[in-house]
């Protein structure tokens, strides 16, 4: 519901070479990618075959490429923690089932994902697993309370690999939601590595207008 990417519903599936299309415009522009990352208007694991293929293919040549998902269908999450990815962000938003439920509604459940995870990672080497993290995006009065965090903790203690992303919310028309002031988001961070869990705030490029949570919109295809 937060997201403006998702507004306009799901027109189709990009092939591979439509996703390889995009790399070489960028280069035709004179920029080389140093890294990439799939998150998609709508869920990367439902165009399974041509994100894995695209995957392996950068990989081959020297180009590192991460995915964000919601971590469905479980069972292709699960297969997409193997692959030759950069790196893994699962867009989870919340520390409980109800909060997770409202805010990513086509999502696996939150409890199911949790033991992916617990089930999953022991079989990941340390390198695998540090390059492994959770996005939760910041939305005032719904998820910033602490006790939201409590129920990640176990999960964190035991993986200390793993990263918690903190993301911020860049209003978009028509979405009523916004994230908490700086100073919020700063205590907050201080108790969450009180706690134990690995953390990071905001980087500059995903405050930006063009940059944040859920803000762009598809053209026609």
């Amino acid at each position: 519901p937060f997201c403006a990417s998702g507004s306009r519903g799901l027109l189709r599936n990009l092939r591979v070479e439509e996703l390889w299309q995009q790399l070489e415009r960028i280069r035709s522009m004179g920029l080389e990618p140093q890294r990439l990352t799939l998150s998609g208007i709508g869920e990367p694991l439902h165009n399974f075959d041509a994100v894995r293929i695209f995957i392996e293919e950068c990989q081959k040549t020297s180009l590192p490429v991460s995915l964000t998902t919601s971590g469905g269908p479980l069972e292709r999450f699960r297969e997409a923690l193997q692959w030759p990815h950069n790196g893994l962000m699962l867009s989870l938003h919340a520390g409980t089932p109800e909060i997770h439920r409202r805010l990513v509604p086509r999502a696996p459940e939150f409890n199911s994902l949790i033991d992916c995870l617990q089930r999953t990672l022991p079989a990941l080497s340390r390198r695998r697993r540090r390059r492994l993290g959770i996005n939760y995006l910041l939305l005032q009065g719904i998820n910033e309370d602490r006790a939201e965090f409590l129920p990640l903790l176990p999960l964190f203690r035991r993986f200390p690999e793993l990263t918690l992303h903190l993301l911020v919310c860049n209003p978009v028309p028509g979405a009523d939601f916004s994230s908490p002031p700086a100073a919020t988001i700063d205590a907050l961070h201080g108790w969450l590595v009180a706690q134990g869990m690995h953390v990071r705030r905001p980087n500059p490029w995903r405050i930006r207008q063009s940059g944040g949570c859920g803000t762009l919109f598809v053209g026609n295809l």
